[in-house]
């Protein structure tokens, strides 16, 4: 049985209170979303914020109450029922980065209860041509972690974004059916709106193709370039090589700042700065001698990962580290990436511990 409408104004009068909570928790999930996905892992997307307007919350819950499932007792089953109130949308350029993007989200994000839930995902495939049926988006309900609920974000404690993730072909295709077809006007769209919806259903199907191809093109183009790096997709495409076996693009970000920090700026630069070649062995090797250190100093926090970027990473941080003194300061202005300036920190706290003949024996 339906729930009463005269939920609804009062459902309308708190969200219109509340809504100011919801627009700082986009907007910070938005910002997580940008720092860590597409500068961090130098994927190509995307990432926007939105909060519901009064408007369209009244709007669906009018919807919702001529549904017979929707049978909320209160305003606050209401608040608890509908989870879009705020909204970040994660659109990539290829489609197959979007698997790549949702198990992100899981580690920057927790579930309902904190660290002891998981983030809620649901994989949406509504393929049905015959039906003019194209939707396909990830949906990630997610709350801000118990780290990140301080100083001016604690009143965001309980409140969960729902993050999509699609491809920008998927959102436009998205988009105009949702406003076409899921909020119909005047009886819903008819025979030739259906046509032509299946038609653009089509032509974004085919486009993602089209882009997947376009960007391995691209990476090819670019593994031949010489001279400078023109950005981190160039730093990544021209070193991948080196690491086959690692995905370079995730943490890629903090590479690339590490380096051009120290003035790499070619992959034929590197050499006089470490005084031999990129070299992946070795990589490993370092990897996990700073895992092992930032452990035994209580610093499991800035672990790195040896099948991404942190492979070119831990190979700059001593480097990195022997800055003078006076300059920390304005290094840790330079760096773009908070996660950096985390493992450079450990990097010279591990610089500054005395040698332990035992440990270098064992």
């Amino acid at each position: 049985m339906p729930f009463s409408t005269s939920l609804i104004d009062p459902a309308v009068a708190r969200y219109e209170r509340e809504r100011d909570r919801y627009l700082k928790l986009a907007v910070r999930v938005a910002e997580i979303c940008q720092a860590v996905v597409v500068e961090g892992d130098a994927v190509r997307a995307q990432v926007t914020s939105r909060t519901k307007t009064p408007q369209s919350f009244r709007g669906k819950l009018e919807r919702f109450s001529r549904q017979d499932d929707k049978n909320y007792a209160s305003v606050d089953e209401i608040f608890e029922g509908v989870t879009d109130f705020a909204g970040v949308r994660v659109a990539t350029y290829s489609p197959e980065h979007e698997g790549k993007v949702t198990q992100r989200l899981c580690e920057l994000f927790s579930g309902p209860e904190g660290a002891s839930t998981e983030v809620h995902v649901d994989a949406k495939n509504k393929l049905d041509p015959e039906r003019a049926r194209f939707y396909r988006a990830t949906h990630c309900q997610v709350h801000l972690r118990e780290e990140d609920l301080v100083g001016s974000y604690e009143n965001l404690r309980g409140a969960s974004c729902e993050v999509q993730v699609c491809s920008m072909m998927a959102h436009v295709w998205n988009e105009i059916e949702h406003d076409i077809g899921y909020k119909p006007e005047g009886g819903g769209p008819g025979p030739a709106e259906m046509g032509l919806l299946e038609a653009l259903g089509h032509l974004t199907r085919s486009g993602d193709a089209s882009i997947t191809r376009l960007l391995e093109a691209n990476e090819l183009r670019l593994q031949s370039r010489q001279g400078e790096f023109s950005d981190v997709h160039d730093f990544v495409a021209r070193l991948r090589d080196r690491f086959p076996e690692a995905d370079l693009s995730v943490n890629a970000g903090q590479a690339y700042d590490a380096a051009q920090r120290l003035g790499i700026k070619s992959p034929d630069a590197f050499e006089g700065v470490l005084g031999a070649a990129l070299d992946a062995k070795s990589a490993k090797l370092a990897v996990r001698e700073f895992n092992q250190s930032a452990i035994e100093l209580g610093r499991s926090d800035a672990r790195l990962n040896i099948a991404s970027a942190d492979l070119i990473t831990v190979m700059l941080l001593p480097s990195l580290a022997k800055i003078k003194s006076e300059d920390r300061s304005d290094t840790a202005g330079r760096l773009k990436s908070g996660r950096l300036a985390v493992l450079l920190e450990v990097a010279r706290d591990i610089s500054a511990r005395p040698i332990d003949p035992e440990r270098l024996a064992g």
